[in-house]
């Protein structure tokens, strides 16, 4: 039977230290989603005109602080998405942590601010990038990627907030796919089984056209789009739940939230919002205080990381770290 857990508070927060590498995974997955949207996507699409609105980028209010606002007409959109681009290239392969958690924020906040229509991803990589600002300044590691932890043991207040803001994280997280999945529910198509059918065969949202073939006959059987439509409410909500349960639950369904929004990517083209989504999994169901098993590369990398970490004078002391 499964059951709720909740680590005993006091010793879990004095002991909780977030720097492995997967909250280093966590930074690079969203800014790679945040890299693709401004590398690949012209200025032209960014800011396309909306009826009704006003000609983005946006820079009213504290949207000045954009990206694509500050400095006025100096810069061309054209020019500045390379250069926000650019800004998450330490952030993608983990260099120094602490020096650009904020400016990890600030570009996630140039999106959500300017675009014409950021979508959800847009608005959850603002978010958590952040929430894990106490993450990043605390972390003195080179690399995201070290498994050594810090030079200095964390404890006392600082790990008490990072605790703290961890468990905000899961929360907001839980409620992106409660929020989801029940929104759903209220709405017939929804309901009655028959959602997919018409959002794959949208002609701007659905699928894209090399899975045509192969999806359609799925769609026009009322038994499989049936157990497709009910299928996604299911695991949203299996999501959403499972944040609550102990560490072993939450990395299984770690891999369903994977599968969900792979397929998503792989059915309908949105990819940078898959890896802003994997990257909120990852923080959320992987227990952020151990380290990962790295392919190959990255365990490479993790290694140099470890040893550029170490100070000649200083030998970093072995800690016990708390699933929390």
């Amino acid at each position: 039977m499964l059951r709720l857990r909740i680590p005993a508070v006091p010793e879990a927060a004095e002991r909780f230290d977030p720097r492995t590498n997967v909250y280093g995974l966590m930074r690079t997955l969203i800014a790679v989603g945040m890299f693709a949207t401004l590398f690949l996507t012209p200025a032209a699409a960014l800011f396309h005109p909306v009826i009704g609105m006003k000609d983005a980028p946006y820079c009213d209010g504290l949207s000045a602080i954009s990206g694509f606002c500050v400095g006025g007409d100096a810069l061309s959109p054209e020019v500045r998405r390379y250069l926000l681009a650019a800004v998450l290239i330490p952030v993608m392969i983990g260099w120094r942590p602490r020096f650009w958690v904020i400016p990890h924020w600030w570009v996630a906040f140039s999106i959500a601010s300017s675009l014409s229509l950021p979508d959800g991803g847009d608005t959850v990589a603002l978010i958590l990038t952040l929430s894990i600002v106490p993450f990043g300044l605390v972390d003195d590691r080179r690399w995201h990627w070290s498994t050594k932890g810090g030079a200095k043991q964390l404890g006392g207040s600082a790990a008490a907030f990072c605790y703290v803001t961890h468990w905000a994280i899961r929360i907001q997280v839980a409620g992106i796919y409660f929020q989801s999945s029940v929104a759903k529910f209220g709405v017939a198509e929804w309901a009655d089984g028959t959602a997919l059918a018409y959002w794959l065969n949208d002609p701007f949202f659905g699928l894209l056209p090399f899975w045509q073939p192969v999806m359609q006959p799925l769609l026009e059987n009322a038994y499989t789009v049936t157990a497709l439509t009910w299928g996604v409410l299911v695991m949203e909500l299996a999501l959403a739940f499972s944040l609550f349960w102990k560490a072993e639950v939450r990395r299984k369904t770690l891999w369903l939230g994977i599968a969900l929004h792979a397929g998503i990517a792989l059915f309908m083209g949105l990819f940078s919002f898959a890896f802003i989504m994997f990257g909120a999994l990852v923080i959320a169901y992987q227990v952020p205080t151990t380290n990962l098993a790295l392919p190959r590369l990255a365990a490479l990398r993790a290694r140099r990381a470890a040893r550029d970490d170490e100070a000649p004078e200083t030998s970093l002391r072995d800690t016990t770290l708390v699933p929390g």
